[in-house]
């Protein structure tokens, strides 16, 4: 028997999710799809190879049971003083849209001068951090959507890495990429954005 017909109950009507087209957040995502000097390559093998173990030896078959944190980069970008504005420059006209709204998580919806200083899309960003009008970190979240976004985003990453030699590194997968050719490039796209 049907109660709601019985009673005539209508059922609740469900609305769409308010931010469904906005770009969520995850705290825990932040820095680990993140490009680097290129000059961290041997620090970031090691890096990787010591995480990799570290994983094996603490995984039971259904997760981790422990957790490590990722070891001090030598060359930090701040260090390189490369103008933020410059870099800025470089996905702006390369045709990248700035983000104008994100949800982050445990924060909710943000907007105007509380959304993180990135360029791209409702489900893919690269984000710039700046310290003292210097680039402290570069990184990305999301997963690119289209075609024409990955396109401005090739344009924007090749020129930036021409203009200032750095890589990218997965952390979650921790397999680094040299960004120096169109295939690596592809690449990085493919497995990480």
């Amino acid at each position: 028997m049907n109660l709601r017909k019985l009673f005539e109950i209508k059922p609740k009507e469900q609305k769409p999710y308010e931010f469904a087209n906005v770009l969520h957040m995850w705290e825990d995502d932040y820095l680990m799809i993140e490009l680097l000097p290129k000059d961290n390559l041997e620090f970031i093998n090691k890096e990787s190879h010591r995480i990799n173990e570290f994983g094996k030896e603490h995984f039971d078959g259904y997760g981790f049971t422990d957790i490590t944190v990722i070891g001090e980069i030598p060359i930090k970008t701040i260090d390189k003083k490369i103008d933020f504005k410059s870099v800025a420059e470089i996905f702006e006209k390369n045709g990248m849209q700035r983000i104008k709204e994100v949800v982050y998580q445990n924060v909710g919806h943000l907007t105007g001068e509380k959304v993180p200083f990135g360029f791209g899309s409702n489900k893919f960003a690269i984000l710039l951090d700046e310290a003292h009008g210097k680039l402290k970190y570069i990184w990305t979240t999301g997963r690119i959507e289209n075609e024409e976004l990955e396109s401005k985003f090739k344009k924007g990453l090749s020129e930036f890495v021409e203009t200032y030699n750095f890589l990218a590194i997965d952390w979650y997968k921790c397999q680094s990429f040299d960004l120096h050719s169109e295939n690596g490039i592809e690449e990085f796209i493919k497995y990480s954005c």
